[in-house]
C-alpha cells in the first residue's frame, strides 16, 4: 500500500506561499465530486499532509455503490492513525477565509470532516464528526497547540451525511444533516486552506466536497 506523511512546505515557505494562492471569490463555488479521478489514484488538484501528532496517511479515490455524486468517493484508506493526527486532504491553489464548505461523510467507524483556515500544519481549524455515534468536534489550532471551542452529538439516519460550515469573520457555524451543531468563535479569522480531514484510527470514505466563497 502507498503510503504518504509529508507536509505542505517549512513554516516561513509556507506563509509567503501561501499570499500567492487566490482567494475563493463571493459567490464562487468550487465542487468537487471526484467522478473525473481514477479508481485506486490520489484525487488531482489535492495536497496530502499530516496535522498535529505525526502519521501516515494514504488517499485514493474509490468506486461506492451509491454516493452523493456517483460513481466515485475519496477514501483516506491508512487505519492505523494516532489520536491525535489529522491525515488531510487539502485543495489545491485556493484560499478561504469567509464562505459555506460542506463535505458528504460516509457512515464509517472513525472521525472526519473538514479542516479549514489553515494557514501551515500548526496553526489552523477542524470541525470533525463521527458518523456512527454522532460526536462532532470543532478543533482549533495555534502555534501546535489544540484546544476545543465546541462539541455536540448528533444522529447520522441515513448511509451518507452532509457537514456543513458556515464562515463569516469570527463565526464559525457547523450543522450536520441540516441541523445546527455548534457555534464558536475564531479570535484570529484569517484566510487559509481547505480541504478533508480524517482524525485518529479508521478508514473514512467522503464525497460531494464543496468551497463557495462570501
Amino acid at each position: 500500500m502507498e503510503r504518504h506523511s509529508r507536509f505542505l512546505w517549512p513554516g516561513a515557505l509556507a506563509l509567503a506561499l501561501m499570499s500567492l494562492l487566490p482567494a475563493a471569490a463571493p459567490g464562487e463555488k468550487l465542487r468537487n465530486h471526484f467522478d473525473s479521478d481514477a479508481v485506486m489514484r490520489e484525487p488531482a488538484f489535492f495536497d496530502f499532509v499530516a496535522l498535529g501528532a505525526p502519521g501516515e496517511t494514504s488517499w485514493k479515490v474509490v468506486a461506492e455503490f451509491n454516493p452523493p455524486s456517483a460513481p466515485n468517493a475519496i477514501s483516506q484508506v491508512v487505519s492505523s492513525r494516532p489520536t491525535e493526527s489529522i491525515g488531510a486532504a487539502l485543495r489545491r491553489s485556493v484560499t478561504l477565509r469567509d464562505g459555506t464548505l460542506s463535505l458528504g461523510i460516509k457512515k464509517l467507524s472513525g472521525t472526519g470532516g473538514i479542516v479549514f483556515r489553515l494557514a501551515d500544519e500548526k496553526n489552523y481549524l477542524a470541525v470533525l464528526i463521527d458518523p456512527v455515534t454522532g460526536q462532532a468536534r470543532l478543533l482549533q489550532s495555534r502555534a501546535g497547540r489544540t484546544t476545543e471551542l465546541a462539541r455536540a452529538t448528533s444522529e447520522t439516519p441515513r448511509e451518507w451525511g452532509v457537514l456543513t460550515v458556515e464562515l463569516s469573520g469570527p463565526r464559525v457555524a457547523a450543522a450536520w444533516e441540516g441541523k445546527p451543531l455548534f457555534e464558536a468563535q475564531d479570535t484570529a479569522p484569517a484566510a487559509g486552506r481547505a480541504g478533508i480531514g480524517t482524525a485518529g484510527p479508521g478508514i473514512m470514505t467522503f464525497d460531494e466536497f464543496v468551497i463557495e466563497g462570501k
